[in-house]
């Protein structure tokens, strides 16, 4: 076996190394217990350990890839109260002390090498896809548990949906409309602000800014229309504050606790509001983002894409990070380096909007089918693209990018 501290061996191949002396060695120690194999159930209980240590055993032992193994595997003192339990339990001494070494090896790699057992993790995670996806989807669930906590407000769910279609009004411009929503949605303590979202009063008023102070409450909520009769849970009642050019929309204060689970789904339309052609040279891409307004466990962000928009034109998924210089733009070339690389993916729906659903948004169809008929869309010249993340960061823009074509004669 190679010596996990070797410093003229490359850090990933040490790695490698541990990982395949971990499984051989520890797969030799399982196969030698009396009615070897075991679920991790009979495992914990046959060898008097936590079931949680059995299960990683055993789920790290069946990979291949030794990077995984190392992923996977617990950490060298379970890993030591496992070999001899399974020596106690009739696992040869020679299988036991081999196990050991390696285990030793593990165990000076995390030490000397990582500093940190999450450092090591990191590390794997550029090698292995495996590795990769449960190190991610870890790290944005320890984040959302955080934000949220010290946000003091978090949702189930977010949806948002954006849907192009040609402008009534100018044919070089696309209407956007927007459906935004959050399910399960609570405030989990007093004294703080909820906010859903946001608007720019210019747009609810005809260019003008209406005269009310910052923090004045309106009446109504200009600006959207709400969807309440599609909420499963109690519809949020939102109320409208006025600052400065914003509208932003809030949940009352007295909504508290988690017995006081709300959805709110909303649509906000844009006339006109993107162009449809393309008048530069290489073409400037046209984008739909979402940035959820509290930490949420997951997210659908769908574009869903009148044949007339954008034809032809397939997206290219961006991910930001704005903690720095704010919302980004992906025709900037500067933001490049605040871009974000993660193992997310664009599903393709197909065609029909009355196709199209989503598994974490009850009612998500039939309110589909609200937009088209109210816009007097016709549903079969749509076709969708979806982004799904679980986990999102809260304070990241998630972007959806299209190349517009050419005008007419150019």
């Amino acid at each position: 076996m190679k010596a996990a501290t070797d410093d003229k061996e490359p850090l990933v191949d040490r790695v490698a190394q541990v990982g395949e002396d971990l499984g051989r060695t520890l797969t030799a120690v399982l196969r030698a217990l009396p009615g070897a194999p075991r679920r991790p159930n009979q495992l914990a209980r046959d060898l008097g350990l936590n079931r949680d240590i059995a299960s990683r055993v055993l789920g790290a032992t069946a990979k291949t890839d030794p990077l995984s193994v190392v992923h996977r595997i617990p950490g060298p003192e379970p890993l030591r109260r496992f070999v001899r339990a399974a020596e106690k339990k009739g696992a040869p001494a020679a299988l036991a002390g081999a196990a050991r070494e390696a285990i030793d090896a593990f165990d000076a790699l995390i030490r000397d090498d990582a500093g940190t057992r999450a450092a090591l993790d990191a590390m794997i995670s550029a090698g292995s896809q495996d590795a990769r996806e449960r190190f991610e989807t870890a790290s944005k669930y320890s984040v959302y548990k955080g934000m949220s906590q010290l946000k003091g407000v978090l949702a189930k769910h977010w949806l948002g949906t954006a849907v192009v279609a040609p402008s009534a009004s100018d044919e070089t411009r696309l209407d956007l409309t927007w459906l935004t929503g959050a399910v399960a949605m609570q405030r989990l303590r007093p004294g703080v602000t909820v906010r859903f979202g946001y608007r720019d009063r210019a747009l609810t008023k005809g260019g003008e800014i209406a005269p009310e102070g910052p923090g004045d409450e309106l009446k109504g909520l200009p600006g959207i229309e709400t969807l309440e009769r599609f909420c499963v849970n109690p519809p949020a009642p939102l109320e409208a504050r006025a600052a400065g050019r914003a509208v932003h929309y809030t949940l009352p204060d007295e909504l508290l606790g988690p017995r006081d689970v709300c959805d709110v789904y909303v649509v906000d339309d844009h006339p006109s509001a993107m162009r449809r052609y393309s008048e530069e040279t290489p073409p400037r891409r046209v984008s739909l983002f979402v940035e959820p307004a509290l930490p949420v466990a997951s997210l659908v962000f769908d574009v869903l894409l009148h044949d007339d928009a954008f034809p032809g034109a397939e997206p290219t998924l961006f991910v930001y990070d704005t903690g720095y210089d704010g919302i980004a733009n992906v025709n900037d070339s500067a933001r490049d380096i605040d871009r974000v690389d993660l193992k997310e993916t664009v599903e393709v729906l197909g065609r029909d909007l009355r196709s199209f659903e989503a598994s974490e948004i009850a009612h998500y169809n039939p309110m589909l089918l609200h937009l088209a008929e109210r816009s007097g869309w016709d549903p079969a010249r749509f076709r969708g693209y979806r982004t799904r993340i679980q986990y999102p960061v809260y304070g990241w823009q998630v972007c959806l990018a299209f190349t517009p074509p050419k005008g007419p004669g150019a």
